[in-house]
């Protein structure tokens, strides 16, 4: 008997499968990371994100029977990623030439695994209950199933970073998304268990639930504000100089 015989094939496949629908999402927020640098530097951050993503998924995956035990998680990692999104989308325009090229790679990649480290909580939880369903090795198979997972989700947001310097709207949307996973996340925290019925808005043949909406509509109309005002102040200090 070979050592690839007596792996449970159909189990990785899985995990993959599973991992790959969760981690769009994921795909969108790399994507925003490296949508504001310099098309020669966004393989590096791309790379190394997805190295950090790695070794911060499998650590996850290692604890994820005692991460929900930990009072109030989902809410603070909901409101980074809030957060995030309006940072991203306050940013994304930004080419400060104080900035040295490799500060803002490092930036992109740190975003990169905050964030995806933050929104893969659900995830981890969803892989790591098909593994023990699955197989006896159930941490190891579901290590296995991520490492091929991640890579997949990173090309997807490679070709999405691309598509956003064409269609910049796509970056609004991608930031207003964070904070509809955001919103979603802090009201799945065993704290707010209690909230069951939540409201919702019809629309298109769908029941849009509001908090979600909220969430998305706050990182959208925040960001814009505050370009807004950005770009009002700079008028004025380039009249003030005229």
């Amino acid at each position: 008997m070979t050592f690839l015989s007596v792996i449970d094939w159909s189990a990785i496949l899985k995990i993959i499968v599973l991992d790959i629908m969760l981690g769009v999402d994921n795909a969108v927020v790399i994507a925003l990371a490296c949508a504001a640098l310099p098309a020669a530097l966004r393989l590096r951050a791309l790379l190394l994100g997805t190295l950090g993503a790695v070794v911060l998924r499998g650590a996850l995956l290692a604890a994820a029977n005692y991460l929900m035990d930990i009072p109030y998680l989902k809410i603070a990692a909901g409101a980074y990623l809030l957060y995030i999104g309006y940072k991203l989308l306050v940013a994304s325009d930004d080419d400060d030439p104080s900035v040295k090229q490799h500060e803002k790679v490092l930036a992109a990649v740190w975003t990169i695994v905050v964030a995806d480290l933050m929104m893969s909580l659900d995830n981890v939880l969803a892989v790591a209950a098909a593994a023990h369903s699955s197989t006896a090795h159930s941490t190891l198979y579901a290590v296995a199933g991520v490492c091929v997972s991640i890579p997949v989700i990173v090309f997807g947001a490679g070709i999405l970073t691309s598509l956003m310097d064409r269609i910049p709207a796509i970056i609004w949307f991608g930031g207003g998304l964070l904070g509809w996973v955001g919103a979603e996340m802090i009201l799945s925290d065993a704290l707010l268990s209690g909230v069951a019925d939540r409201a919702s808005l019809p629309l298109a043949g769908y029941a849009v639930p509001l908090a979600n909406l909220a969430g998305f509509m706050l990182v959208v109309c925040a960001a814009y504000l505050m370009r807004r005002r950005a770009g009002h102040k700079q008028h004025q200090q380039a009249d003030a100089t005229v």
